[in-house]
Parts: structure tokens; sequence; C-alpha cells
């Protein structure tokens, strides 16, 4: 029995087993540093290493693409498109942690890349792993704004897109709900501090979104909820598309910034279309 692996099993266990990336195509190291900056705006390239990024601007490190031949792309199950893996690592985070400590930075690792990875595949293409639980949820768009608006204005805004939307049950929280059966099938505006949900229950991705203006206090920031009515992952890419003009059309009119469920800035609508697989 050999002692060690060969390059090619390491690499089919990293490509069926291991957190990672795969895409039809390299994008280069600067279209992936602005995407990743859509998530960590402080995202910056690896000091010694070209082409590796610090994708949350400090230890979460992006190396550059690594070839995938057909046979080892076969051998893996991946698609045949697919041409590309990106590997990641915690650079340096472990040093001087107790075991504790790096069991915690270890849960903190699979999170991030459950996010930050799904996003860059979303927007490349791709696919990855390991995958967050929101995208067997409705695929959603969250729009953080600074305007306050009431039923009329939202169902107005809102049906310049969806015209089939209807105002829902009004709710003692202030909250507003539109009901429709398209894409998208309802758009909710959480005012500032809702009675019954705190923003940070509603926000997608690890957190409150760092993409948002500093400035803004995020509890007291109001938010609009645009569902697709379908699962993330697999949506039809036109519904998909259909969620990300609204969100992007609903933050232009409110001076808004629209988040997608991995806690990306979204700058355009092809941007939700997340591949199944």
């Amino acid at each position: 029995m050999a002692l060690f692996r060969s390059r090619d099993d390491t690499m089919l266990v990293s490509l069926t087993k291991g957190v990672r990336l795969t895409l039809p195509a390299d994008p280069g190291p600067d279209r992936m540093l602005d995407a990743c900056r859509q998530y960590r705006p402080a995202a910056k390239p690896h000091r010694k290493n070209p082409g590796t990024i610090y994708a949350d601007g400090n230890h979460f490190c992006l190396h550059p693409a690594t070839a995938i031949s057909p046979e080892m792309g076969m051998r893996a199950g991946l698609p045949a498109d697919i041409t590309c893996a990106f590997f990641v690592d915690w650079d340096g985070a472990e040093w001087g942690k107790s075991q504790q400590e790096r069991r915690q930075l270890n849960r903190e690792y699979v999170d991030t890349s459950k996010y930050l990875l799904g996003g860059l595949a979303a927007r490349f293409g791709g696919l990855w792993y390991p995958h967050p639980e929101e995208v067997t949820q409705p695929l959603r768009v969250c729009i953080f704004t600074v305007r306050e608006v009431d039923a009329a204005g939202l169902l107005g805004m809102a049906s310049r897109y969806a015209p089939g939307l209807a105002l829902g049950d009004p709710r003692p929280d202030n909250v507003i709900t539109l009901l429709g059966d398209g894409a998208p099938a309802q758009v909710r505006y959480w005012p500032p501090r809702p009675a019954v949900m705190p923003k940070s229950a509603l926000a997608l991705g690890p957190g409150a979104p760092e993409v948002l203006d500093p400035s803004w206090t995020f509890e007291d920031t109001p938010l609009i909820t645009v569902d697709a009515g379908q699962a993330a992952e697999g949506a039809d890419a036109a519904v998909a598309r259909a969620v990300g003009t609204m969100g992007l059309g609903l933050a232009a009119e409110t001076g808004g910034v629209c988040v997608d469920i991995f806690g990306f800035k979204v700058r355009d609508p092809a941007d939700l279309v997340i591949r199944a697989g």
C-alpha cells in the first residue's frame, strides 16, 4: 500500500470532500478581487503571494486558480464545463491559539466559506462547497435604505417591476407586505426597529453586511426584502433576474444597498442566479 497519496488523489479528495469553489473559467485576479470586495470591502491582495487574496481583509485566503483536467473532472463528478478550482485557508489565524480557540476559528472558517464561495460561484457561474442553509430557502434580496416609505409608496415603486403585486393585511408592527403570484412573489418593508423581529434576524450571510454605509446603524436602518417564491439554489434564472432587477431598482429609488443571500452587494440581476449542483 502506498504511504503517500499521489497528487491526483489529493486533488480528487479536495474536489469531492474539501472546501472549494469550482468555475467554468478563471476570471483573473482583478475580477476576483473586485467580486470579493462586494462581500468585504477590505479584501486585498496577499502581501507575498501573487494572485492570492485576503478575502476578508485579514486571514481568510483565497488562492489562485488550479486547473482541472477533463479526466480529473470526470473522476470528481463535475460538470463538463468546469475547468478550474479555487481553494482557501485560514492564514495565520491559529497562531498562538489554544485548542478550544482553534476549534472555534475552524467553525468560523467553514461558515465564512459557505457565504464567500457561494457569492463568488453565483457571480462566475460555478459551484462551491459547503453550502449555507439559506440556499434551501426562498431566494431573497435585502435592500437596506435610509428612506422610510408607506404602503402606497412601496406598492407604487414595486409595481413598476411586478404589476401583479397587491397589499397584504396590515400588521401591528407596521411591516408592509406586498403579495403576488409571479416573480417576485413577496415584498416586505421593515421599518426601523420593528417590534417583532430585529434586523439581525433578517440579515442574510454571516451577520450585518459589511457592504453597508458604515454611518448607518444596522438595527435602525429600514429594510425591504424581495422574495422569489423559489428555493435559492437552482431557482429559475428568469425569476432570479426579476428579483435582482426589482432589488436594484428599489435600492436606486430609495438610496439603498441591495444585498444577496450570501451578504454580497448586488450589482447585476445575474448575481442572483445560483447554479444547482
